[in-house]
């Protein structure tokens, strides 16, 4: 799906499009200073376009529609604080809570619903067991009474990580609740740059109080995904940006986790869509409050009479539905089976041209 750009030079001279790529030097074979050497012979270099209109598993979850309706209901009793992420139709900028509040946010994740249920299935089946095999005049209650302090050492510690954490944040939210010292990296569709904020306290963080940023085309970063054994023998994945020419790394795929490898497809896809100015953007829920704000969006969108409210006022069986037909739809993607539009923009220095004629003769 593709659309006339506006002729109003709303987008900047690095903007990423995937229907005119600038030429590009192109890379030595099997190099990049920004992977490790260790990793580049297990590392998959993803290909660049015939992308899908597919988003990963927790951005459906986390911007479900209903979850949008409630953000619009509530009020928001941090909004004068500056976490320092910032999602719109220029920018997404990626930025983490402070030390104190993820070590929080850690502890109550094994306090996770999910968590309890899993580890509260062998001590019902150990429960069960017992009933089976006890003699006749030990009573259902006297047995109960046995279990309560096993289940207490298997389920207790992780309530209490539940609980402790879920009242702290609610007693003191404004102590607790806090960002960490600034954004860590930035895709920017209107200028094309992703940018890269470095906290260097002997460099010039520590002497003015602001980071030091590094920037590049979108275009010259490529996408990989990492593969790494767990507990098991089973294999996670997750996704890095790497600039082709300079030791930049982006760890993106942190914003998913280790995961599946069709997760990551999604999440470098959904990304392309994001940046690429040739097309609208990506038609999920996250980004439906500012389609009307970027140009190319916004002339897509009053030619198809798209409903500017069409995730937020969708009724959560008909999202339920789109949800899976998507979730469908990544686990067929195949991105390292598609051609690389990219390649047909890198061009050879002319030394390098001089260098193969030689060899040749």
């Amino acid at each position: 799906m593709t659309t006339d750009k506006p002729s109003s030079g709303y987008y900047g001279p690095k903007a990423y499009d995937s229907e005119r790529l600038p030429q590009q030097k192109r890379p030595a074979p099997g190099a990049n200073p920004a992977l490790p050497w260790f990793n580049q012979k297990a590392d998959r270099k993803l290909p660049w376009g015939h992308t899908e209109d597919v988003a990963p598993q927790s951005y459906r979850a986390d911007y479900s529609p209903a979850t949008l309706r409630r953000f619009e209901r509530e009020p928001n009793h941090f909004a004068n604080i500056d976490f320092h992420q910032r999602i719109d139709h220029e920018r997404y900028r990626h930025a983490t809570a402070a030390l104190r509040t993820r070590i929080l946010l850690f502890f109550n994740a094994f306090g996770n619903p999910f968590v309890i249920a899993f580890m509260m299935l062998p001590v019902t089946i150990g429960f069960f067991s017992h009933w089976r095999l006890s003699p006749p005049d030990e009573t259902f209650g006297q047995m109960l009474i046995a279990f309560i302090p096993i289940l207490a050492i298997f389920v207790g510690p992780l309530i209490a990580c539940n609980l402790i954490p879920t009242a702290l944040f609610k007693l003191f939210p404004r102590q607790l609740i806090k960002p960490d010292k600034g954004p860590l990296w930035e895709l920017n569709r209107r200028t094309g740059l992703v940018t890269v904020f470095h906290y260097d306290k002997k460099g010039v963080w520590g002497k003015t109080g602001q980071p030091e940023e590094e920037s590049a085309p979108f275009y010259e970063f490529d996408a990989y995904t990492s593969n790494e054994l767990i507990h098991g023998g089973g294999v996670v994945h997750t996704l890095y940006l790497a600039h082709r020419y300079r030791n930049i790394l982006i760890p993106i795929g942190t914003l998913i986790g280790k995961t599946n490898p069709e997760e990551c497809y999604a999440l470098w896809d959904m990304f392309q869509n994001f940046m690429d100015t040739s097309r609208p953007l990506p038609d999920i829920p996250l980004w439906e409050e500012h389609r009307a704000n970027d140009p190319v969006t916004a002339e897509h969108d009053r030619r198809t009479n798209r409903p500017p409210r069409y995730w937020r006022d969708m009724d959560n069986e008909t999202w339920k539905q789109k949800n899976e037909e998507m979730g469908l739809q990544v686990l067929r993607l195949n991105s390292p089976g598609r051609l690389d539009i990219m390649r047909n923009s890198w061009v050879s220095s002319p030394r390098t041209r001089r260098q193969r004629k030689a060899s040749a003769e």
